[in-house]
């Protein structure tokens, strides 16, 4: 798989991120939908609205994909990172693997590492 092959879902998650659109960020996951990230899970829309305000659109986080890969249940990208978080100690360029789980064209699942 590579970057040009990524799905629509995902393409319009990384749009709604860089514009910034929250809504159209939030419309890219199931109602029931699973975040992970730094740890700890966020369970549904509302949960996950609140973690992107925060995590997200606060800090004007912007993502940049660098590589895909495709495994039996998820698609695995890894992104460049950049916006307004406190970089101190982090590496530059920051990269994070998101590992997506689709169903019925809506993330069902994102973990963050």
């Amino acid at each position: 798989m590579n970057l040009n092959e990524i799905p629509q879902v995902i393409n319009s998650f990384i749009t709604a991120t860089n514009k910034p659109d929250a809504d159209a960020y939030l419309d890219c996951f199931a109602e029931d939908a699973i975040v992970l990230d730094e740890g700890q899970k966020k369970y549904g829309k509302s949960a996950i609205k609140k973690w992107s305000d925060e995590n997200q659109f606060a800090l004007d986080v912007r993502l940049e994909p660098k590589q895909i890969k495709q495994d039996s249940n998820e698609i695995i990208i890894t992104f460049k990172l950049d916006g307004n978080y406190n970089k101190n100690g982090l590496p530059d360029p920051l990269l994070l693997d998101f590992h997506f789980s689709i169903k019925d064209d809506k993330i069902i699942e994102l973990s963050i590492y």
